[in-house]
């Protein structure tokens, strides 16, 4: 038997108070997923405190994932994941018609999701997603995409992280024409030559007013930076620029960054990974280069740090003249 089950045996048929006992094993669980685990086989009235934390966040790596928590769902009362799951990530071994089924038990109150794919549109999944407070989304692909955003998953997202491309931006372009007509409605009194466009579902007028902290690759970020900036982003607080180490075009990225002199832009070395944004949203601190932490941890708080001390990239070089 395992020693975390053998300790888990221990404590339960022991005198340890009741309170203390789920006080113990919620801590051992949410310090690792592997000993939360074995921890749900110790008893039932345990199992009842481990599933909560096991499935607070999902990530969908492979295949028997997928198959495990369909079948999970199958025989899970209705409801049962709605006030559990806060954090979920896919993967390429999810299908389209499995992501129906999925996204509709799980989703309804994620604040967190990552879409990572090597071979699909990552935004394909999101008119699926129920969750209408999301802050914080990730998407990653190698596949040419059309980004769309749903309206409705944008409404509270204050962080944006878009990985690797090359992606096409139809949906921001459309949306900073809107704004440019509607500001040229509300400046002058004759009638523009043509009307913005009403439909809420091709516009992004206002769907961007929370965002705050934007992330993007260093293949893309040229063609975002004119479209996110206060047109469409108003409360945009850093816009960071992700290369990997030892990036050839760094140098040629700092210096575009220096001649469009927005102090919000920072250029942050980082190599984001599945494994880092679980270790974040889980709140273990210790992971290195953890995304989604706070101030001074990931590359919020190093994007957050270089901006207080008026720096848009690393070394001597990479400060704003005064």
């Amino acid at each position: 038997m395992a020693i975390a089950e053998s300790a888990g045996i221990a404590i339960v048929s022991g005198r340890v108070p009741h309170e203390l006992q789920r006080s113990i094993f919620e801590t051992a669980a949410r310090d690792d997923t592997k000993v939360a685990r074995r921890l749900a086989f110790v008893s039932k009235h345990v199992r009842a405190w481990i599933e909560p934390i096991l499935y607070e966040c999902i990530i969908l790596r492979s295949r028997r994932h997928v198959s495990a928590l369909s079948d999970t769902i199958s025989i899970k009362p209705k409801g049962f994941f709605t006030p559990i799951v806060h954090s979920l990530a896919i993967g390429d071994s999810l299908t389209l018609a499995q992501s129906k089924t999925i996204l509709a038990a799980c989703s309804q109150n994620i604040v967190n999701l990552a879409v990572w794919s090597n071979t699909r549109n990552p935004t394909v999944f999101l008119p699926f997603v129920k969750s209408h407070c999301i802050r914080r989304l990730a998407l990653r692909s190698h596949q040419p995409s059309e980004l769309s955003f749903p309206p409705t998953l944008l409404a509270s997202l204050t962080h944006l992280m878009i990985l690797e491309g090359p992606y096409t931006w139809f949906q921001l372009r459309e949306a900073a024409r809107n704004v440019k007509l509607n500001n040229n409605t509300t400046s002058t009194t004759k009638c523009p030559a043509t009307t913005p466009d009403p439909n809420p579902n091709t516009t992004t007028t206002t769907q961007f007013n929370s965002l705050s902290h934007f992330a993007v690759s260093p293949q893309t970020w040229g063609l975002t930076q004119p479209l996110l900036n206060t047109l469409l982003a108003p409360n945009l607080k850093y816009f960071v620029i992700l290369v990997p180490s030892c990036y050839k075009a760094k140098q040629v990225i700092a210096e575009r960054v220096r001649e469009i002199g927005d102090r919000r832009m920072v250029i942050v070395e980082c190599e984001v990974t599945m494994e880092n944004w679980e270790g974040a949203v889980r709140g273990r601190e210790n992971l290195k280069g953890s995304v989604w932490e706070g101030e001074e941890k990931g590359v919020w708080g190093v994007a957050a740090k270089m901006v207080r001390e008026g720096r848009f990239a690393q070394g001597e070089d990479g400060k704003w003249e005064l």
